[in-house]
């Protein structure tokens, strides 16, 4: 061990490093005076929004609503984000309790929304091959600190200051962009995605707009419109809110809008609440909800389709921090980590096993210290750190335990040669052979292939795996956690 420190140290470094150090730290220094400088720009900027959005916003908007105390705390301002990854940035206010705990019910009632359709996710490109733009995001904590944009036909490229329409040549290495991407990923490193919008010439003044579809429309006691997304973003339009076409040349109205549609809306500030509120300055339609059913029946028997499903858990891991009330804290210490702090709530239906033979654990066999592999549901709550329903949580876990994947099957294919394709919500292709094993959850009942249907929860164990879109793997084993319509498969879903 000393030998080799003591090698490393002895590397010669090449010439001019010293002076390439210096003139980074010096740009360094440059870089944090003119962050200064832009920080107390828009603080006085935000503090003149505050003053504008409470004669602009509806009342509801400007009157924090009974019991919702993260409304009641503050308003922010947008910087092209979605709302959850805001929520992720955020400050806890320590003098707030109520805002800074949340209950097991709130939880589960968090469980039960719908996981958005996009993702938002941002950084500097450093390489374009293949119809594919590597980006990199130097913030640190970031969600996904590299992410591989799967660009394809539908892939909507835009500027990010007027919408209009680019292509992948007007983008070059150095670019900064903003991309909404399939919650659906490779598991690769760096993860691979499908595309749904990019925005490029992204000016520093302006909000890049979200990319969301309405979930529900519908008119409040105060006789506002409230538009829903499935962003946790509830639009308010005002009267000078501008509906356009996404090209900008139709002017169009709110009542062209409808439930399933894909819109991109622009706005400066929002609330804290959950749902989070705006009155945005312009919406513009991407997609009637009629095309996006007609495209997603012809890509129905195409396995390209397959990034575009959500997963219906998470796999978090790390190291336990906190056991109390039902609740484990998990820290995960991995640079880069897309829930750095995430506390896992135990229900009733949540499987605790042993990674490496399956068997039933309980609560009072993990301690403080022990590392742990869990799956979670996809709805978090937005306290920080966020906290998820626990769907299964593995321990005893050593360093060559290899911890299966759990995920539900959404499909099972047959190819004319005999191959059986389980097609999973993970975006992960089984490819089972003579050597696959096939058990029930706790080992004791051998099942085969056939056993296996569309709904089922699994485990599928495998040592290596394809990094395409859908990823592929020839599993060894493949455990039934659920078969469709149980207890813990509900909990899934």
């Amino acid at each position: 061990m000393n030998k080799g420190k003591e090698n490393y140290q002895n590397i010669p470094l090449p010439d001019g490093l010293s002076n390439a150090v210096q003139k980074g730290i010096k740009k360094g220094k440059r870089h944090m005076e003119k962050k200064w400088i832009a920080a107390i720009g828009t603080l006085a900027a935000a503090c003149v929004l505050g003053f504008v959005v409470l004669r602009v916003l509806p009342s509801d908007l400007r009157t924090p609503q009974e019991g919702d105390a993260a409304s009641q705390s503050r308003m922010v301002p947008s910087d092209g984000q979605t709302p959850e990854a805001a929520a992720f940035t955020a400050t806890e206010n320590p003098d707030d309790a109520s805002a800074a705990s949340v209950s097991p019910e709130d939880s589960a009632a968090a469980a039960e929304n719908t996981a958005p359709s996009s993702i938002r996710v941002y950084g500097t490109v450093t390489q374009i091959e293949n119809g594919q733009i590597l980006l990199e995001n130097d913030e640190e904590g970031a969600a996904y600190p590299q992410i591989l944009l799967n660009l394809t036909d539908d892939t909507l490229i835009l500027s990010g200051e007027d919408c209009s329409q680019k292509t992948l040549s007007d983008i070059t290495v150095g670019d900064t962009l903003y991309a909404d991407i399939s919650p659906a990923m490779t598991r690769s490193l760096p993860p691979m995605a499908n595309t749904f919008a990019v925005f490029c010439e992204i000016p520093e003044d302006t909000a890049v707009p979200t990319y969301a579809q309405i979930t529900d429309i519908s008119t409040g006691d105060d006789g506002y419109l409230r538009i829903t997304t499935d962003h946790e973003l509830i639009l308010i339009p005002g009267e000078d809110t501008i509906v356009l076409s996404l090209d900008g040349m139709d002017t169009l109205s709110v009542s062209d809008l409808a439930v399933g549609d894909t819109i991109l809306a622009k706005y400066q500030i929002m609330t804290m609440s959950i749902p989070a509120q705006t009155s945005p300055e312009e919406i513009r339609l991407v997609a009637k909800s009629s095309d996006q059913t007609a495209e997603q029946a012809a890509d129905s028997s195409d396995t390209a389709a397959a990034p575009e499903n959500i997963s219906s858990s998470i796999r978090v891991n790390g190291t336990v921090t906190q056991i109390e009330d039902g609740q484990i804290l998990l820290e995960n210490n991995e640079e880069g980590a897309a829930y750095p702090q995430v506390l896992l709530n135990i229900t009733e239906d949540t499987l605790i096993l042993s990674a490496s033979d399956y068997s039933q654990k309980a609560l009072s066999d993990i301690t403080v210290g022990d590392t742990l592999y869990a799956d979670i549901s996809p709805a978090m709550t937005r306290s920080i750190p966020p906290m998820s329903n626990a769907i299964i949580v593995f321990c005893d876990v050593t360093d060559d335990t290899v911890i299966p994947t759990c995920a539900q099957i959404t499909d099972i294919q047959t190819a004319e040669d005999g191959q059986v394709t389980i097609i999973t919500d993970q975006n992960l292709n089984l490819l089972p052979n003579e050597n696959t094993r096939v058990l029930s959850l706790d080992g004791s009942s051998e099942l085969s292939i056939s056993d296996l249907a569309i709904g089922d929860t699994i485990l599928a164990r495998f040592q290596i795996m394809t990094a395409s879109i859908p990823a592929q793997a020839n599993p060894e084993e493949i455990r039934v956690a659920a078969k469709a319509g149980d207890a813990q498969t509900s909990s899934v879903q």
